[in-house]
C-alpha cells in the first residue's frame, strides 16, 4: 500500500466524518429552529390571548360605562319630566283656591281626613282656608281646633291634641303620592 492510499484512505474518512458531523450538526440546528419556531409561535398566542383579553375587558367596561351613564341620563330626563309636570299641577291646584270647586275639593279632603280621628282633634290649614276649614267642620259636627300655620297650596293636616294620628290631606301630600306612582309607572316602561 502506498502512502498515497493511505492518504486517500484517510481523507476519505475525513470527509466521512466530516459529513457525519455536518449531518448531525444540521439535524441539531434543524431541531433547535423548530423548538424556536414552536415557543416563538407559543409566546405569539400568549400575547395575543393576553392582548384579546385585555381589549375585551376594556371594551366590556366601556360598554357598561356607556349603558350605566344612558340610564343615568334617561333618568335625568324622566325626572326631569315628571318634576315639569307635577310643577304645572301644583301651579293649577293653587290657583284653584277662592273657588267653589276648591270649597268642594277641600270638603271632601277634609271629611276624608277627619273621618280618621274620633277624638277632639287639630285641624291646620293655610291661613286663607281657615274659614272654610271652620265651617266644614262645623257642618260635619266635628269638635275641632283650627290652626291658620300651614304652608300649603291646599288642604288641610288633621292631628288628634296627643299627636299620635296625623293625618295629612294636603295638594303637596297628593301630588307627592301620585309622583311616586307616576315615576315608578314611567320607570316601568322605559326600561321595559
Amino acid at each position: 500500500m502506498a502512502i498515497e492510499d493511505i492518504f486517500k484512505a484517510l481523507e476519505e474518512q475525513a470527509d466521512s466524518e466530516v459529513n457525519q458531523i455536518l449531518h448531525v450538526a444540521t439535524v441539531q440546528a434543524d431541531s433547535v429552529e423548530h423548538e424556536a419556531r414552536d415557543e416563538a409561535e407559543r409566546i405569539t398566542a400568549a400575547r395575543i390571548d393576553a392582548a384579546d383579553h385585555a381589549v375585551r375587558t376594556k371594551a366590556t367596561k366601556a360598554v357598561n360605562a356607556a349603558r350605566l351613564q344612558v340610564r343615568r341620563d334617561l333618568a335625568a330626563v324622566r325626572d326631569s319630566a315628571v318634576d315639569a309636570v307635577f310643577g304645572e299641577a301644583a301651579k293649577r291646584l293653587a290657583a284653584m283656591r277662592g273657588t267653589a270647586e276648591y270649597e268642594r275639593v277641600f270638603a271632601a279632603l277634609a271629611k276624608e281626613a277627619l273621618a280618621e280621628v274620633d277624638a277632639e282633634c287639630e285641624i291646620q290649614v293655610a291661613s286663607a282656608d281657615a274659614a272654610l276649614a271652620k265651617k266644614v267642620a262645623g257642618g260635619i259636627g266635628v269638635n275641632a281646633t283650627v290652626s291658620p300655620t300651614l304652608d300649603s297650596i291646599g288642604g288641610l293636616v288633621v292631628s288628634t291634641h296627643d299627636g299620635r294620628v296625623v293625618f295629612r290631606n294636603t295638594f303637596e301630600s297628593r301630588l307627592m303620592k301620585a309622583r311616586s306612582l307616576a315615576g315608578a309607572k314611567i320607570a316601568e316602561v322605559l326600561t321595559s
